[in-house]
């Protein structure tokens, strides 16, 4: 301000009538200088008031709903002019909180030292604001209604193409331009008329009802007993092509009932139709989007409906049958392998069924760690070896073009895949067949990265054209009479084809009927150097870890359901583990606290009434005692997503294992900690 202040504005300014500032046409719009006429008419008495009260800016001088339209036609102004002065009007808020109006003349300059600035002559005019606001109004009240009707035609002319007043009873119409809101006389309203469908109409059909029901007896008759009446139609545009145009009628003037006067109005409403035809088709896809969805619940809860009421059935009636001969042991076994049989039927369709939903809700993931993939087949081998056997089936594996074995994958996914295309081989083929499983390892151009091709060929029924199709979509199955005969969803294949999908690998099938069926599945693994062969692994395992080494350790199992807690309790008994009972989880972390180190497992159940195994693991966890913090924690529970077992292993548990309870996987978890610790 050093150079300003040299030129003592003060001094300056003292003989000027009102108010002067100046401030800097930056972002900041800073006051440089404001003479005591401005500060009292923001009513402050000091500058350092009236740097206080706004904000030492010159948007804090401005009301602030007028500062957009203030600062706009500054710019304009200046734009316009090239003067680089300006002239407005606005209002300001004085430090009692009272409202003036004041005007504004600014001139831009340009100073080497603080930029561009504006020197701003300012005056209190709010009564001469008033006072005009007051005529308004006194002039508002005596235009008659003729002259009304007039204001607000051309207050709203620029919305319209073409505005005519028009005199039906003597045939004669005026027209309005938006050019310069001059009434222009036309004469004849029927010219008008002419005039107008000179331009062209989309079709003669369209021409001649549009021009009848613009004819003034037409209009008059549409006209009794309403205000107004529109009419859409297609015309042609000046520049080519075609548009949806709207002439709207209004009546201003009647005379015993019967409309003499009116306004038409025409514009052009292309925009509005292609949005309401836009909405339409959007309309029209949400019902058709609600309506399939509707219908694919009721397939899906049909089809689910009647395939777990078939392993249901056969559960219901082999118990019922297990009561009826409890005296003979053969029947009763019999009956039990049955029900045994039905009950992993049934899990297998609630498994898929959870997988199905996560694929489509997106919440599947695929992890990855580094794993064998001979042991892989082995595993699937061994899941599906009873099955194979009962069939007398000839299996055989041949993974000789592999050179690398240890691999990154989804281990729980690659289970999955496999067994479930083995598994329909094993289901499909008839007994004394053979099933053929061949692993190549292809040639990649990227390094690190092997590409793997898992045929598995069966001699079983296979396939119609028609039905490889939709094979992979959710509940489709082959129509047969040897199919039918074949319990399941036809869930398996579409989840498998989702997961592969979510590997970025593919899956193609080659099938004949009669002769059998070939899945190619194709996938690619990021490798790792082999380490221990799979042969030196299992027999390390073998060596380490015995079923007897179980026997005599100590578990609590903790398990809110009464029936589930005695049927956990009396099969691990059967292993010789020796069980301590809790139904809750906070009474599970008070018997740890007690147990002076003598739990070897925790089997924990999620869902319970006061405290839920998360919270109960979390507890356990932060004991002081550190032998007894770190228990091998296992979940067990009916909470079987992906989700749930993330959230079981951020809660401090060691394995997260689903119900309903199967002995091989709990003993298999169970012996793993002891391997492991």
């Amino acid at each position: 301000m050093d150079a300003i202040n040299k030129l003592k504005l003060e001094d300056v300014v003292a003989g000027i009538p009102g108010g002067f500032f100046i401030y800097r046409a930056d972002k900041e719009e800073e006051l440089l200088f404001a003479n005591r006429e401005v500060w009292q008419l923001y009513n402050c008495e000091t500058g350092e008031e009236f740097r206080a009260l706004t904000g030492n800016s010159f948007k804090g001088m401005v009301y602030p709903e007028d500062l957009d339209e203030v600062e706009q036609s500054i710019s304009e102004q200046i734009a316009i002019n090239h003067k680089q002065f300006d002239y407005v009007e606005y209002r300001i808020v004085r430090k009692d909180g009272g409202i003036r109006w004041v005007e504004d003349f600014g001139h831009l300059v340009h100073n080497p030292d603080y930029g561009d600035i504006f020197f701003v002559f300012v005056y209190d005019i709010t009564d001469k604001v008033m006072q005009k606001m007051e005529m308004q109004e006194y002039y508002l009240n005596r235009i008659s209604e003729q002259k009304l009707l007039q204001a607000v035609i051309q207050s709203t002319i620029y919305a319209y193409r073409e505005v005519y007043i028009v005199n039906l009873r003597d045939n004669y119409g005026r027209m309005l331009y938006p050019d310069d809101h001059n009434e222009k006389e036309i004469g004849n309203y029927k010219q008008i008329i002419e005039r107008h469908f000179e331009e062209g109409i989309l079709s003669r059909e369209n021409e001649e009802n549009i021009r009848n029901v613009l004819q003034p007896e037409s209009i008059r008759d549409a006209l009794m007993g309403k205000n107004s009446v529109e009419y859409q139609y297609r015309r042609r545009k000046e520049g080519g092509g075609m548009e949806w145009c709207a002439t709207s009628v209004t009546v201003s003037e009647r005379i015993e009932g019967i409309p003499v006067t009116v306004v038409m109005c025409i514009r052009s409403v292309e925009h509005i139709i292609k949005k309401e035809e836009q909405q339409k088709t959007i309309l029209e896809n949400a019902l058709l989007s609600a309506n399939q969805a509707n219908e694919a619940k009721t397939v899906f809860l049909t089809n689910m409906s009647h395939d777990m009421r078939t392993p249901m059935n056969g559960i219901m009636g082999f118990c019922d049958l297990a009561l009826r001969h409890v005296t003979e042991p053969e029947r009763v076994r019999d009956c039990l392998m049955k029900i045994q049989e039905s009950s992993n039927i049934l899990l297998g369709i609630i498994d898929n069924m959870l997988d199905m939903s996560r694929l489509e809700s997106g919440q599947m993931n695929i992890e990855r760690s580094d794993n064998n993939l001979l042991q892989i087949m082995e595993d699937v081998y061994g899941i599906l070896k009873d099955g194979m056997d009962q069939k007398n089936l000839t299996y055989v594996l041949d993974m000789k073009e592999v050179k690398h074995e240890w691999i990154y994958c989804d281990l729980l996914r690659m289970h999955q895949v496999l067994v479930n295309v083995v598994g329909n081989a094993v289901k499909f083929t008839e007994p004394g067949g053979s099933i053929t499983v061949t692993v190549r390892e292809r040639d990649s151009l990227s390094r690190g990265i092997a590409t793997y091709e898992f045929r598995i060929k069966d001699t079983g029924i296979g396939m119609s054209p028609e039905f490889m199709k939709k094979l992979f979509l959710p509940f489709e199955r082959e129509r047969s009479t040897t199919v039918s005969k074949i319990q399941g969803t036809g869930l398996g294949l579409a989840v498998t084809k989702n997961i592969i999908d979510l590997m970025n690998g593919s899956i193609e099938v080659e099938s004949e009927q009669g002769k059998g069926s070939e899945f190619i599945i194709t996938l690619s693994f990021q490798i790792r150097k082999q380490s221990l062969n799979i042969g030196e692994l299992l027999q390390m395992a073998t060596d380490t870890v015995k079923v007897d080494n179980l026997v005599g350790k100590w578990v609590l199992l903790v398990e809110d359901n009464e029936l589930n807690r005695e049927i956990a309790k009396a099969l691990l008994e059967e292993e010789g583990l020796i069980i301590d009972e809790a139904d809750d989880g906070d009474v599970a972390v008070e018997m740890v606290k007690n147990s002076k180190g003598k739990y070897d497992f925790i089997l924990m159940d999620i869902q319970m009434p006061h405290m839920n195994g998360y919270q109960a693991a979390k507890a356990i966890r932060e004991l002081e005692d550190e032998k007894l913090a770190n228990v091998p924690i296992i979940a067990m529970s009916a909470n079987a997503l992906e989700e749930d077992k993330k959230e079981s292993l951020r809660s401090g548990m060691d394995m997260h294992l689903a119900k309903p309870i199967e002995m091989d996987k709990v003993l298999a978890a169970l012996e793993w900690m002891m391997f492991k610790n």
